[in-house]
């Protein structure tokens, strides 16, 4: 199991979301997190994301884009799933997790299309 830690060394899943085929955004406050997602048929073959500074919320993310592109469908990354795949997350911080998954649902379900 990856760590908060882990995940904030090593962000694989950041970077520019220039080209994706879904973009879903989603934020809370002062939290916000857009991922994007490039797609071949249902199945996601990438997953990056851009987020507002906050160690939970990245950790989460770069769990959740690793996650998709391991083949977990994105219906199926729900937050407890999440918050099950990290350790080391302040009792605190276990909401950012619905933030992502909010994210992710903007992609598929409701349609938001690049920009």
């Amino acid at each position: 199991m990856r760590t908060v830690s882990d995940c904030l060394s090593d962000p694989a899943h950041a970077g520019p979301l220039d080209g994706a085929t879904r973009v879903g955004r989603a934020a809370d406050g002062d939290r916000m997190i857009v991922v994007g997602l490039w797609t071949e048929g249902e199945r996601v073959v990438r997953a990056r994301f851009r987020a507002t500074s906050c160690a939970s919320l990245i950790a989460y993310a770069e769990v959740a884009c690793s996650a998709l592109e391991a083949g977990i469908a994105p219906a199926a990354l729900d937050a407890p799933r999440l918050r099950a795949s990290l350790a080391g997350v302040h009792p605190g911080h276990l909401v950012r997790s619905d933030l992502v998954t909010a994210a992710i649902r903007a992609a598929t379900i409701t349609g938001v299309e690049p920009e």
